[in-house]
């Protein structure tokens, strides 16, 4: 019992990556203690094969034989003496945190559009008066348009949009809501449809139930 308590895997060596098992670990120990480079080279691409054999979905990357090299560096402690074909990353590179990506925190006038809607408008409005700029403009409204029919259920008038566009742009678009050309997708179904269809499939759940009612409950069952 003390030999098995002695061998337990609490009290081994913690696995590097336990994907590739203790097995490999030991060998690559081993490998890092043979006396020539020649030797470990050697039995580093016998290793590299073997850990294709127990990891055989790396082979669907491009680079799998470059990540191999790189896990076996890696199990080895980043302390490996061998001929690489592949350059391998130090313990600080590997280990170094990526940048931090900041968030954008500027505050969205009418969230319902999402902040994408705000990009193009800044965009927009940045633009040169003439035919560029009134199409780009009139895609944006009938984005609007859309948008709020299809999440909101609500038809917006020109008006309206005209009045969120120059909020939109801190006043820059500045537009006469009869100069827009608001453009109906009519190849997205609308939620009001798919509420009529869940209906008509309830309806005819209920028909069928009640025509079992009238059948006293029998149906088609024979009985015997």
């Amino acid at each position: 019992m003390s030999i098995l308590q002695e061998d337990y895997n609490t009290n081994r060596e913690s696995l590097a990556i336990s994907e590739y098992g203790r097995h490999i670990q030991q060998y690559i120990q081993h490998l890092q203690s043979l006396p020539t480079r020649e030797e470990r080279t050697k039995w580093a691409h016998a290793v590299i094969n073997v850990m294709t054999v127990l990891n055989p979905e790396v082979k669907l990357q491009s680079n799998y034989k470059e990540k191999l090299w790189g896990h076996l560096y890696q199990i080895s402690g980043y302390n490996l003496d061998v001929d690489s074909p592949y350059p391998l990353l130090e313990a600080e590179e590997r280990n170094h945190k990526p940048r931090h990506i900041g968030y954008n925190d500027t505050v969205i006038k009418f969230r319902f559009y999402g902040r994408n809607l705000q990009n193009m408008v800044d965009t927009v409005a940045e633009l040169e008066n003439g035919e560029l700029k009134q199409d780009m403009v009139n895609l944006i409204a009938s984005f609007m348009f859309n948008s709020c029919k299809n999440w909101n259920n609500e038809n917006l008038s020109n008006e309206v949009i005209a009045e969120h566009l120059k909020v939109l742009s801190r006043g820059k678009l500045n537009l006469n809501a009869e100069e827009l050309v608001v453009s109906q997708d009519t190849s997205q179904p609308q939620r009001r449809f798919f509420n009529n269809q869940g209906g008509g499939q309830n309806n005819r759940n209920k028909n069928k139930n009640n025509k079992f009612k009238r059948g006293g409950g029998k149906g088609n069952f024979r009985r015997y």
